[in-house]
């Protein structure tokens, strides 16, 4: 009995490893970072006829095994009504931690869409870039005949891929271009409606707050266990792809286990 008993237990282990091997997706063992992309100034002022320069910014810290990216590829959409993209400057991003590294890029506009694409490559790949600095300056000319407008800069598509062949998850982070002085009712609707706010506004506001922080002690919570500060620390914390090796361990323990009752 005791050895029919092992044979079956041996039998689940195996199925439940195999799981685990088919069920990990494969970019989760092989990093555990994501790419970045966002604009050196988020909120830009600019008059009719003056020429802006957009730096867009690229993040990457690279696996667990140190490998960083060595492609990488952003769309970046505007109004085409307002703003014109007259030139585009590959950044040194992608060479990052390799002096003989070099960035080869190419850039296409389409005026009708109102887009402009940053394709890059890493030559040679080496161990690959990793870091924060300027993947590409995109130069946008505003037009004489503008109104007062507020533009978003919007980032519509992006992608990085490890030197391993990986796909990296990214995240985008647009901007805004101000027009002469920009748009007002755009304006009113980022601030809240803050401006023009009195003391016994806040007063108000505090006072919320306090009910608020009462009504978390009493539940026996505080405001923060669902914000997403802790959101972003429990991101930091985790160690994704380490999910498969714990299953493993914790299989091998209570195999362990079970030989020793048998």
């Amino acid at each position: 009995m005791n050895a029919d008993r092992t044979r079956r237990v041996l039998a689940i282990a195996l199925a439940a490893l195999l799981a685990v091997g088919v069920l990990v997706p494969a970019t989760t063992l092989a990093g555990d970072n994501a790419t970045s992309f966002y604009f050196d100034d988020e909120e830009i002022a600019a008059d009719p006829g003056e020429t802006v320069e957009l730096a867009l910014i690229a993040s990457d810290h690279g696996d667990l095994h140190g490998n960083g990216i060595d492609e990488l590829e952003a769309t970046i959409a505007y109004e085409r009504d307002v703003l014109e993209v007259v030139d585009v400057e590959h950044g040194p991003m992608l060479a990052a931690g390799d002096a003989d590294a070099e960035v080869e890029g190419s850039s296409t506009v389409d005026e009708d869409a109102g887009t402009v694409t940053v394709e890059q490559e890493r030559t040679p790949s080496g161990d690959g870039a990793t870091g924060s600095d300027v993947a590409a300056t995109i130069t946008v000319a505003v037009a004489e005949d503008a109104d007062a407008t507020s533009e978003p800069i919007e980032i519509a598509d992006a992608s990085t891929t490890l030197v391993t062949d990986y796909p990296q998850a990214t995240f985008e982070y647009d901007a805004t271009i101000h027009v002469d002085g920009g748009d007002e009712d755009v304006e009113d609707e980022d601030d809240d409606g803050t401006d023009g706010v009195t003391l016994a506004d806040e007063d108000d506001a505090g006072e919320a707050e306090d009910a608020n922080g009462a009504d978390a002690d009493e539940n026996g919570t505080t405001d923060g266990a669902g914000s997403g500060d802790d959101t972003e620390s429990s991101d930091d914390d985790s160690v994704p792809g380490f999910g498969a090796p714990v299953a493993v361990l914790g299989l091998a323990v209570a195999l362990w286990a079970v030989r020793r009752r048998a």
